[in-house]
């Protein structure tokens, strides 16, 4: 089936808010379908820009790293916050976010797309530095993991936003040890222990992303992962809501949800609405 109807259902959940109600066998089958289906949900909310940021990932069994996979992050969901000076999100953006403690990493210099995959030390060397990172994670499907990997591959790997914070321009004395993570969402303290590396190497999926993306440019942004795995904020919070991830020694990301709507720009006015059979949406938030 074309990638229309899945992605046109999900373009119209980031708009109006509606979760959608999808099964593995009523949805993208395999890797390909879905990321023809993201890229269109790309070209209807974002039209023809290039991304400029990414977040890329890898499963691991019997610790050996699985193919990467990747979703570019929506240009209105890119901020830069850090603790005194926090980014302001409008919960119109959100549905049932969740808080990520993240390293980012900002390259200086361009990678072009080549046909050999670019080596290691070539990626370092075009890298200007590394940031502290918080990925708001949030989906525009009702039950992510019953809805299988395919839709959530779709649903640009379950992205709500994300924060870049503190940069880090000594990244290369970063080692592989466990740092402390603190995870705040208002008052509470959502996580409180040492983090570690995903998959123990923050650079392993980008030689992948890399050839996936058609190259990359000096300013663009990788974010490579949660350190301490996802954190749901909880669903009384009320707003205003002040959000922090800090690594002990490194920095902060920082974030202000305000109950002001923001809607996203449609770039295709003729865009279907979800499908029936959607559910309502819950909020994470008191309005």
């Amino acid at each position: 089936m074309s990638p229309s109807p899945y992605s046109q259902a999900i373009a119209a959940a980031y708009r109006d808010r509606q979760p959608l109600v999808a099964s593995p066998d009523a949805g993208p089958q395999g890797s390909a379908a879905a990321y023809a289906v993201q890229r269109a949900v790309w070209q209807a909310l974002a039209g023809d820009a290039r991304p400029t940021a990414w977040k890329v990932a890898a499963t691991a069994s019997d610790t050996t790293p699985t193919t990467p996979f990747a979703a570019p992050i929506l240009p209105q969901r890119l901020f830069e916050g850090t603790l005194n000076a926090p980014a302001t999100l409008s919960a119109g953006l959100l549905i049932q976010p969740g808080l990520e403690a993240e390293i980012a990493i900002r390259f200086g210099r361009d990678l072009l797309p080549r046909p050999e995959p670019y080596q290691p030390d070539e990626i370092r060397a075009a890298i200007a530095h590394l940031c502290v990172a918080m990925e708001v994670v949030d989906s525009r499907l009702a039950d992510p993991p019953s809805a299988g990997p395919d839709w959530r591959l779709a649903d640009h790997l379950l992205n709500g936003a994300l924060i870049l914070g503190t940069p880090i321009p000594d990244w290369q004395d970063l080692g592989p040890d466990a740092l402390p993570v603190r995870v705040h969402a208002g008052k509470e303290c959502l996580c409180d222990r040492p983090g570690i590396q995903p998959l123990g190497d923050l650079f392993h999926c980008l030689p992948w992303l890399i050839g996936h993306a058609g190259g990359l440019r000096a300013g663009d942004v990788v974010t490579t992962g949660a350190w301490t795995g996802m954190h749901p904020i909880p669903g009384s919070k009320s707003l205003p809501l002040s959000c922090l991830v800090e690594f002990a020694g490194l920095g902060s990301a920082s974030m202000i949800v305000q109950q002001q709507e923001t809607a996203l720009p449609q770039h295709r006015p003729n865009a279907r609405p979800a499908p029936a059979g959607t559910q309502p949406p819950t909020h994470a938030f008191n309005r």
